[in-house]
């Protein structure tokens, strides 16, 4: 199950192994699932949409190229697509030289901030997949309560209307879920 505006990583995986074996239908799909977030990545990382384009097109023919050699134990679809366009987008700004007129550029801490932003970004994406397992795991009412305040923003008393149980029970079963997402994160 997944919720809406969340990434479906068995479906992404699924995808990626199918077009290692030469599914350009499989890549088609992998391509308007992943595009859009890598794109946004890409023109953070080099400052205009245009080198974005090209950094994320360069991408994708790598991604296709190398989806054979994907191995799901090592990390998620996303983030290992995701490496691949931060490291294609920087050898893009390397390669026109572009960091000196770049705005902010003689900033040494720009690159930092920027590896730290499309990190954040990789490792949120795994520790949203080890929560969403986790969750998968626990009771349906207690799972629905946890989802719809993390997933969808909802108040304890929303939920409790939603779910049709009294507030309080909400949020023991939201206080009891964080502890549990809590540890587990922390395994």
């Amino acid at each position: 199950m997944t919720v809406q505006g969340t990434r479906d990583t068995s479906e992404e995986a699924d995808l990626l192994m199918k077009a290692g074996t030469g599914d350009t239908e499989a890549f088609r799909r992998l391509y308007s699932l992943m595009a859009r977030p890598l794109f946004s990545m890409s023109v953070r990382i080099l400052g205009n949409e245009s080198d974005a384009e090209d950094a994320v097109q360069e991408s994708f023919v790598k991604i296709w190229t190398h989806a054979g050699a994907y191995d799901p134990r090592r990390s998620l679809p996303f983030t290992w697509a995701a490496t691949i366009v931060r490291r294609t987008s920087i050898d893009s700004l390397r390669r026109r030289g572009a960091r000196a007129a770049a705005p902010g550029a003689d900033d040494p801490g720009l690159e930092v901030a920027v590896d730290e932003t499309v990190r954040a970004s990789a490792e949120g994406h795994e520790a949203e997949e080890q929560a969403r397992r986790r969750l998968r795991l626990a009771p349906d009412g207690p799972r629905r309560a946890l989802e719809l305040a993390l997933f969808s923003g909802l108040t304890h008393s929303e939920i409790s209307g939603k779910l049709k149980v009294p507030p309080g029970t909400v949020k023991t079963w939201i206080r009891r879920g964080l502890a549990d997402l809590k540890e587990a994160l922390h395994e």
